[in-house]
């Protein structure tokens, strides 16, 4: 079986891997998606009814309703990657957490990736973690919340009751799609779990090249699955009843079932690396799950404003944190410096 070394603060840890400059043409793939997607939509929605539609929405009312979901999401957030670094890495507090994780907001608003990485580079220097330890249990984490959303609308493709022929479809596409996410997902933990009790499969992944990107997996049992789950379940119940009430404030009507089960495949549909931001794809979603309830124009509104007002809150956090993320690195930096002089 495959013991966890304790962890040593004074012991030597991995640097980051160099960076390797990325083609012109793979940087501009979001940039070319986000365009492309909202040419398309566009070519179907005149562009001025969307505007008028952003002109009805009750901006204030949507800050007041935002901006305290933010901070709940943000405390969660910052618990669950606490939990998660202190069960995997080092015993690290949530107070420390709490900077870095909120500046990071910034970078992920642009590149969700970025952000990832911001966070584990933060744990290595301010928690003598390996670079590529932390970012194994940031992808831990990342695989987590993409299962919680894949619960959440499996339980909303059981009770919710398709209207008509299409959506139908979708929900018959989506029961064969559940089943084998759930499947890969049980693979992954079969796989590890085999991994932890014979220790030649254990010793060959900790040995070979991205070792130490399944070091989180490798530890991680079912009830550890479960945990993180759990933990991140209360942010997506608080997101479904934060649209729920912002979409009737905008006069839109959508059955609480019906969020259950196509806001999940919106948050996936925004998480794709194909767009700037994740703009574009969480519209399309929005226009083909929702365009039901209200005219086109109107559910484009909404979704621009949401995400907008998220992304603004998210922000307003960042910056509250970021001074005091920025002086915690500058200091480790210095320390570090002054260590190696001597």
């Amino acid at each position: 079986m495959v013991t966890e070394p304790a962890f040593d603060p004074h012991a030597s840890v991995e640097a980051p891997p160099p960076t390797r400059r990325t083609p012109i043409w793979r940087r501009a793939i979001p940039y070319v998606g986000t365009i492309l997607i909202f040419a398309l939509i566009f070519w179907r929605i005149p562009l001025h009814k969307v505007g008028d539609a952003l002109t009805q929405v009750p901006v204030a009312r949507f800050l007041a309703l935002f901006m305290p979901y933010s901070l709940f999401y943000f405390v969660i957030d910052s618990f669950v990657l606490t939990w998660v670094v202190r069960k995997f890495n080092a015993p690290m507090r949530y107070r420390d957490i709490l900077p870095i994780r909120a500046s990071m907001y910034l970078l992920s608003l642009i590149n969700t990736n970025l952000g990832q990485g911001g966070v584990a580079y933060y744990l290595h220097r301010k928690g003598g973690i390996g670079f590529l330890s932390a970012l194994s249990s940031i992808l831990f984490i990342a695989l987590m919340e993409i299962y919680q959303l894949f619960l959440f609308s499996t339980l909303g493709v059981i009770f919710y009751a398709p209207q008509g022929k299409a959506q139908s479809e979708i929900v018959a596409i989506l029961r064969i799609a559940y089943l084998i996410a759930w499947a890969v997902l049980g693979a992954i933990m079969i796989f590890f779990a085999f991994a932890r009790r014979r220790t030649s499969i254990g010793q060959w992944l900790e040995q070979s090249r991205g070792g130490s990107l399944a070091q989180t997996f490798l530890a991680a049992k079912p009830l550890d699955y479960l945990a993180v789950l759990a933990l991140k379940a209360p942010t997506f119940l608080a997101s479904v009843v934060i649209q729920y009430f912002a979409l009737a404030m905008y006069g839109i009507a959508v059955p609480f079932v019906k969020l259950m089960l196509f806001l999940p495949l919106v948050f996936l549909a925004a998480a794709l690396p194909i767009a700037v931001a994740h703009l574009g794809t969480s519209q399309a979603a929005w226009l083909l799950f929702f365009s039901g309830n209200a005219p086109a124009a109107r559910i484009l509104a909404y979704s621009l404003a949401a995400h907008f007002t998220f992304m603004f809150c998210n922000g307003a956090i960042g910056l509250l944190f970021l001074p005091r993320a920025s002086r915690e690195l500058t200091e480790l930096g210095i320390a570090r410096a002054a260590s190696n002089a001597n």
